[in-house]
Parts: C-alpha cells; sequence; structure tokens
C-alpha cells in the first residue's frame, strides 16, 4: 500500500541539450540517501524524535476528535445467537463499534466493523454448528465464538484525523487473537493517508534511518528485543509500517505531532508497541499536505 514518490534530492537538472534526468524510485532513493542527516537541520524542515519505546504506545481517548465542520458518532453493535450440538451448548456473541463521520453537506463515510460484517461470521458459525450436528457425537468442535471490536481516537491535524482500531477474535483455540491498529484517515474524503504522502521524500528517507537505528537498541519490558518489531529486518518492510501506522494530533497551542506506533503481532507480547513521537514539520508544503494552508 506504500505510495512511491520521487526523491527530488537526489535529481540534478540536465543541461537543456540532454535527455530528461530520470528519477529513481523511492527504494532507490533510500538505497542511495547519505546516512547520519542531522534531523531538524533544514530550518524546519526536518524532523526531532521526542520519544522512543516500547510500551503502551500513544494516548488514546474514547472520544474522537475530528476536524471542525465535521461531526463523529460511534455506534455499537451486539449480537448473539446459540444453540446445542450433541447435548452441549453452543453459542456466539458479538459486538462492534463503528464511526461514522459527517461532513460539509452531509456528506459520509464508516470506519470500523459494522453489522455486515457481523452477520458473516455469524454464518460462518451457523455452518460449523451445522457441520457439527452431522458429525459423530466424538468429533464435536469448540463452538462457543465470541468478538469485539472497537475504535478509539487518536488525535487530529487540519483536515486529517487519527484513529485506534482495535478488537478481540476467538474460535476455539488456547487463546482469542487480540490487536489493535493505529491509522490516519482525510475527512475530506474518507481515505486512509499514508505518512509519505505528507512528508518530503528527504523527511521520509531521515525518519525511516533514524527510526531503524534507535529502533535496534530498543528494548521493552521483560527485556522484550526489538526484532519482535522488525529491527534488523528489511528497510523496506520497516518503511511500509511507519507508512501506515501513525496518528497525528494537535496541543492547545496548535502545535502538530506525529506518532507512529505498532504492535508485534505476537500474541504474547499483549499489546505492546513500539512508539515513536516526532515534531511535525512546519514548512509549508507540510502544512498544505494536511488541509492547514
Amino acid at each position: 500500500m506504500a505510495i512511491s514518490k520521487v526523491n527530488t534530492s537526489q535529481v540534478r537538472t540536465a543541461p537543456p541539450s540532454a535527455a530528461p534526468a530520470k528519477a529513481p524510485t523511492a527504494l532507490q532513493a533510500e538505497k542511495t540517501a547519505p546516512t547520519g542527516w542531522a534531523l531538524g537541520a533544514n530550518k524546519g524542515n526536518g524532523l526531532k524524535i521526542t520519544h522512543a519505546s516500547i510500551g503502551d504506545g500513544p494516548q488514546l481517548s474514547t472520544k474522537v476528535s475530528v476536524p471542525k465542520g465535521y461531526t463523529a458518532e460511534l455506534k455499537n453493535v451486539v449480537q448473539k445467537a446459540s444453540d446445542t450440538v450433541h447435548g452441549k451448548a453452543a453459542s456466539i456473541e458479538q459486538d462492534a463499534t463503528t464511526l461514522t463521520l459527517t461532513g460539509p453537506g452531509g456528506k459520509k463515510f464508516s470506519i470500523g466493523e459494522g453489522a455486515d460484517s457481523l452477520k458473516q461470521t455469524a454464518s460462518e458459525w451457523r455452518t460449523e454448528v451445522d457441520a457439527a450436528k452431522k458429525a459423530p457425537k466424538e468429533e464435536w468442535m469448540q463452538l462457543d465464538w465470541s468478538s469485539s471490536s472497537g475504535v478509539s481516537g487518536a488525535g487530529t491535524a487540519g483536515k486529517l484525523f487519527s484513529v485506534s482500531q482495535g478488537g478481540s477474535f476467538y474460535t476455539g483455540g488456547a487463546h482469542p487473537s487480540n490487536g489493535s491498529a493505529i491509522s490516519t484517515f482525510d475527512a475530506r474524503t474518507g481515505q486512509q493517508v499514508k505518512l509519505d504522502s505528507l512528508l518530503s521524500p528527504k523527511q521520509m528517507n531521515d525518519l525511516v534511518n533514524d527510526i531503524s537505528a534507535r529502533l535496534n537498541k530498543m528494548k521493552g519490558p521483560d527485556d522484550i528485543g526489538p526484532e519482535a518489531f522488525g529491527a534488523g529486518g528489511e528497510k523496506a518492510a520497516l518503511r511500509d509500517t511507519i507508512n501506515n501506522n501513525f496518528a497525528l494530533s494537535t496541543d492547545k497551542n496548535g502545535k502538530v505531532k506525529i506518532d507512529i506506533a505498532w504492535e508485534s503481532g505476537v500474541h504474547a507480547l499483549s499489546g505492546l508497541m513500539a512508539h515513536f513521537s516526532i515534531e511535525a514539520p512546519t514548512d509549508a508544503a507540510f502544512l498544505k499536505n494536511i488541509g492547514l494552508d
């Protein structure tokens, strides 16, 4: 889902008589970009990491903050069903929260699990129940299912807003599957925003390099190592993770912060996140990209 952008810092103007210079791809630019750039050295265009940890992640809110002129409504849907298979109870219980954003002119879009998703899961449970009834009694399966999903607020800046979507899903086994993810959306379009669409190629490359260097040296509770969060792996994979998992927030003084955070995906880590806070750029290009021009 990464959006490729030309790294203009690597493009040189060709003489009038020469063929136009061919811009490198984002990955090529990343490989050739100098290392050790001083972040924050570009008169407001650089990036400064102010926090780095493996822990609970950024602060969230039960209230979703959205840009001025927009309203957010959270709606919870609950579905339950039960049956009996070979004399044993079988049940499914689901609840899901959907965020509906309404903008100027009444334009709406929704984020999160809705009733249709719950119906699909309930249909899969019913199929399993019906199959278990036809199977021999000793082949009875785990048919107590449950799921829960929610949406929390993670901040807003300009015409963009950020949320955390998380939940739990259980269809049998030793434990349920849990997880959460932070993402940012454009209130004007309803589309998820990628970080490299807001930053310059150099800013994005600087940030990936700095996070990679810091992540390799970090440790979480109980000496959890950074490799659980992608340290030492492919730089392109880390870049994609950073590109998709971020939130924007604005303090009372109008200062914008970028929080990048992601879970490891390892169940035993119980939702721990690698978390980096960054002072957002103040250049005109960034302000325009977030809708503050």
